[in-house]
């Protein structure tokens, strides 16, 4: 089991599990949580997780204290515990649901606590998780936290699962080119399309057949996925890649960009109607 060094959170600990009072342990963890901050402490988050772990369904209680706190550290805590209960096979399919769930919060921290949660639950459970994870690319922020959750240098080093690896990038990648327009300016796609070049890149550090996937993607006619290919190859130019990889997808795009408009058809002179809007 991960060392809690507080004395005062250990100590709260046990009054959360041997009376029920669980208001000094949020107290306590709030405290040590780093937030407001860009950093949570997720040392303390996966240590917490794993004494709830360990309590079994003893722990629902306290777990489901630290799903009803607003405060975002709870959140965190909790994402791991669901994890971890799921693995145990205590309640699973309703701790699956719940961190599903979680992974669609607004917030960034609260993500940075599912995106921790599902790395556990990879590194537990290999190739198996990253094909029930086919489950999370239905949405735009739960596809992104899956891709980010398995763009992990150490991580993939550690699993093999090349075809349900690429199979995730190809559904997150196909959910942001198939976005409607009135979801262009929501929070999901924008984070969705802003991660994909660097996760792509460090995927195909791993697994060299991304670099063909990303090939026929470069084929795309929507200026937004073609901007996310060409802002991979940006990234991929900073990997130890071949060079002469690199130029045959610089090529491969430029090769597919639409054809300019003919000169001779251009009306000169004409008035910019666009001119002035906002």
């Amino acid at each position: 089991m991960d060392e809690i060094r507080s004395p005062r959170i250990v100590a709260a600990i046990a009054r959360a599990f041997e009376q029920g009072e669980t208001t000094d342990l949020l107290g306590e963890l709030a405290r040590a949580s780093g937030l407001p901050g860009p950093r949570p402490n997720l040392d303390l988050a996966r240590s917490m997780a794993t004494r709830l772990a360990v309590r079994g369904r003893a722990s629902g209680a306290l777990v489901d204290a630290l799903l009803a706190s607003k405060h975002e550290f709870h959140s965190i805590v909790s994402a791991i515990a669901l994890a971890e209960r799921a693995m145990a096979g205590i309640d699973a399919k309703a701790s699956m649901a719940r961190l599903h769930d979680m992974a669609a919060d607004e917030r960034q921290a609260v993500r940075a606590g599912v995106i921790e949660a599902v790395r556990v639950m990879l590194l537990a459970r290999g190739a198996a998780a990253v094909t029930e994870l086919a489950a999370w690319t239905d949405g735009y922020l739960h596809a992104h936290v899956v891709l980010e959750a398995i763009a992990d240098r150490t991580l993939l080093t550690r699993i093999s699962a090349e075809t349900e690896v690429l199979a995730r990038l190809d559904e997150a990648f196909a959910l942001a080119d198939v976005s409607p327009r009135a979801a262009e300016r929501t929070q999901g796609v924008r984070t969705l399309r802003r991660a994909l070049p660097a996760q792509i890149a460090t995927i195909a550090d791993r697994y060299p057949a991304t670099l063909a996937w990303l090939a026929e993607r470069a084929a795309a006619e929507r200026p937004e996925t073609r901007e996310v290919v060409e802002e991979t190859i940006r990234a991929l130019r900073k990997h130890n890649l071949a060079l002469s990889e690199v130029d045959r997808l610089t090529r491969a795009l430029a090769d597919s960009a639409p054809k300019p408009r003919d000169p001779s058809r251009i009306v000169q002179g004409t008035r910019k109607r666009s001119k002035g809007r906002r």
